[in-house]
């Protein structure tokens, strides 16, 4: 509970809760386990139990077998790559540091990528009525201002490039995201499709 705690204190008080803890103490281990694989479950979950209770009540029986197999591997999929992705935006966050005059620091900025991505982690919960999983994107727009906020506050960035900066990791962002969609799609599509040859 103290990780969901630490992440509702950051979205209640972005500014203050970064402020408060851009130089605590970290490791990258730490930040990745107890932090974002914590908050990345919350999704997962919530996409596996939605998915499966939405394709047992309203698809014909001959079918589920098949979205099964394709709602655990999406879910499962889905959880690696999310964990993996803020990993990868910290990468990029820090080699564009140097850019925007910004400090170059692996902890802060792998601080700042967990930051971005927490009210995504935490309003994936909606996804246990996957009909509200479109209100997700919510969390999307939150973790973009939380990125605005954040660049100045974590990594020191002066203020006329701040703009710049969350612009450019964005963008690098879309593209991290665009790869995993299509490794999700393609795998899952394979699963559905071995799924159907079963039954």
């Amino acid at each position: 509970m103290g990780t969901i705690n630490s992440a509702i204190a950051l979205v209640k008080n972005p500014t203050g809760y970064m402020s408060a803890n851009k130089d605590a103490p970290a490791t990258v281990r730490g930040i990745m386990m107890n932090y974002v694989a914590v908050l990345a479950a919350i999704p997962f979950v919530a996409t596996l139990i939605g998915n499966l209770w939405y394709f047992n009540a309203f698809l014909p029986v001959g079918f589920v077998g098949s979205f099964v197999a394709y709602a655990i591997l999406a879910a499962v999929l889905t959880y690696i790559l999310d964990v993996v992705a803020v990993y990868v935006v910290a990468l990029v966050i820090s080699m564009l540091a140097p850019t925007f005059g910004s400090s170059n620091d692996q902890i802060k900025s792998l601080k700042l990528a967990s930051f971005i991505f927490t009210p995504a982690f935490l309003i994936g919960i909606l996804d246990l009525i996957p009909i509200l999983s479109l209100l997700t994107i919510l969390g999307v727009l939150y973790g973009l201002y939380i990125l605005y906020l954040g660049i100045p506050i974590v990594l020191g960035t002066p203020k006329e490039k701040v703009l710049g900066y969350a612009i450019a990791v964005v963008v690098a962002t879309f593209v991290v995201y665009l790869i995993i969609g299509a490794i999700i799609g393609v795998v899952t599509a394979a699963a559905f499709h071995t799924g159907m040859g079963i039954i």
